[in-house]
């Protein structure tokens, strides 16, 4: 009755909420996509979508197959998994959560190594907030997840590095006037208060650095004057290399940034806790060969 395309239709046009949107992520004609819907539909005999709303809106028969459908999409992934595991590597899919400054300070050289070493298995990120990234470790949508402690008891983890904040601020700032930091040697230490009424770059909310810096203002009283907020971490070092204000990074994009004129780079004189990054899954699932050699890459092996 429910084949692979139907399920994965009707999860598409729930995420998209329109007919066209799911058509163009699916790359089908919204027609043959409008017909197969229906055919669900009619073979269930009540609708699954509430046609009269934009965005379309779950029936109860809706909100029942998207469950199911969920559940069939887990079980896929795992058989795909389980026998991909038969092969010895020789194929197979691995598909990693994780956010646009992990991706691109973390995950570029293991991608190219894992490659090299097992080039049959088919190597996907997915990059998504904190909050979507657990969602789609818990609905089976991804292996693993990159994802900072703490993290719910519903999570399994391995853990893989400790991440440090820093303040960084534009080579013309007039506090970094005199800066020469030698490679190796401790970073200058400066007190977050200095960035009162400062031109400062914040994260958006929904990135866990923006709760960071909030505590921050708390603690030390001060209101820099935010100039914009980036989505990412590597985002705002970018613009705080450019010059358009302060920001706050982690270790690892002040040991992976591309720029021609780097930021300096201080250590808060506040305590701020290490960050923990971990490699996340669901509980109770199972974690592929290439999932695990993938990890064991990503821990320096």
């Amino acid at each position: 009755m429910i084949d692979e395309h139907e399920w994965k239709y009707v999860l598409q046009v729930a995420s998209e909420g329109t007919f066209s949107a799911a058509a163009k992520r699916l790359f089908v004609s919204q027609p043959s996509l409008s017909q197969a819907i229906k055919k669900i539909e009619v073979e269930i005999g009540m609708p699954l979508f509430d046609r009269s709303q934009t965005p379309l809106q779950l029936t109860a028969a809706g909100e029942i197959y998207l469950h199911k459908a969920k559940e069939m999409q887990r079980i896929y992934h795992e058989l795909v998994q389980e026998t991909a595991d038969l092969t010895g590597m020789k194929s197979g899919m691995l598909i990693i959560g994780s956010s646009r400054t992990r991706s691109s300070c973390y995950l570029t050289q293991p991608i190219i190594e894992f490659h090299r070493r097992y080039p049959g298995i088919r190597l996907m990120v997915k990059e998504h907030s904190v909050q979507e990234l657990k969602e789609a470790v818990a609905a089976g949508d991804v292996d693993f997840a990159l994802i900072y402690e703490p993290l719910e008891s519903n999570f399994e983890r391995i853990p893989l590095l400790s991440e440090k904040t820093l303040l960084a601020l534009p080579s013309t700032h007039p506090f970094a006037q005199g800066y020469n930091h030698v490679q190796g040697a401790p970073y200058p230490v400066m007190s977050f208060a200095r960035m009162h009424k400062q031109p400062f770059i914040g994260l958006q909310e929904s990135r866990r650095m923006s709760r960071i810096f909030s505590d921050l203002c708390v603690e030390t009283q001060c209101s820099p004057n935010v100039v914009f907020e980036a989505n990412s971490i590597v985002d705002a070092a970018e613009l705080c290399a450019a010059g358009m204000g302060a920001t706050l990074v982690t270790d690892m994009v002040v040991h992976n940034g591309r720029w021609s004129e780097p930021p300096c780079f201080f250590q808060l004189e506040e305590h701020v806790d290490d960050r923990q990054l971990v490699a996340a899954y669901a509980r109770n699932k199972h974690l592929s060969q290439a999932a695990r050699k993938f990890i064991e890459l990503l821990q320096g092996d």
